[in-house]
């Protein structure tokens, strides 16, 4: 009884301890748990620093570093993936990633993505949505600044000039705004998701009555199409549909 008595007082001191620390503190903690071999226990103060809000490409690396260590793929694989979507060109985190899906059990034949689509997603994602936004409202006051211009020249040749330039910066302002509508719907509001549990069925409606229709396992990578309470209809990467719980998934 005294033994259980003063685990549970280590048990809380520790914790206490932690939350006492600032983020920064428990983010270079977790980086000695890692250095020394305790990986989950990196992983762990890693994940908790993601559900208290903290954002950042390296945050995400290193977790999803940690869990691959401490043998959780699919975690590791989430977290790659969010690293991802905050540093696209980061050669070092597609490396890792495809390391860690080629763990994964099931095997897809994809639906290729268009070509253009891509390199738009890779693009909106080198800055922030802020940046992008920016540029978006400091073009348009160029654009309207040029158009005063336009208005008030009187030489034919500073004319023309103006109007087009005004024409460019208003099509970079609007390419901008879709630059930021975009990096805010892939980084704050995306629909793919990574299956947590080691097994679960796909049916062919919400709930235990419908009809099996495949299987995934732990580590893929799906996308959200519907949601209803406990349940989400999924896209798989080769195109087929269906329905699973939703605590079988944590969305990236």
């Amino acid at each position: 009884m005294r033994r259980t008595i003063l685990i549970h007082i280590i048990l809380m001191a520790g914790l206490l301890n932690l939350a006492a620390q600032t983020p920064e503190e428990r983010y270079v903690q977790a980086g000695e748990l890692y250095g020394s071999g305790d990986h989950s226990g990196a992983a762990a103060i890693y994940r908790q620093l993601y559900e208290e809000g903290f954002r950042s490409g390296d945050l995400f690396y290193n977790a999803g570093n940690a869990f691959y260590k401490s043998g959780d793929n699919a975690s590791a694989i989430l977290f790659y993936e969010r690293a991802k979507l905050l540093s696209p060109a980061d050669e070092d985190i597609d490396y890792n990633l495809q390391i860690a899906r080629s763990r994964i059990t099931d095997r897809f034949e994809t639906v290729p993505q268009l070509f253009f689509v891509r390199w738009f997603d890779f693009i909106s994602l080198l800055a922030s949505t802020n940046f992008w936004a920016v540029a978006a409202i400091t073009l348009f006051a160029l654009a309207l600044l040029l158009a005063v211009l336009f208005l008030t020249k009187s030489r034919a040749r500073g004319r023309l000039l103006s109007f087009w330039l005004a024409l460019a910066a208003l099509l970079l302002s609007l390419m901008m705004i879709s630059l930021a509508v975009r990096n805010n719907s892939l980084v704050n509001h995306n629909r793919k998701a990574v299956i947590t549990c080691s097994i679960v069925t796909g049916r062919s409606a919400p709930g235990d009555s419908g009809n099996e229709l495949f299987v995934l396992h732990s580590g893929t990578t799906v996308n959200v199409e519907q949601e209803l309470g406990d349940f989400r209809e999924v896209r798989l990467p080769d195109g087929n549909k269906g329905w699973i719980r939703a605590d079988c998934m944590e969305k990236i």
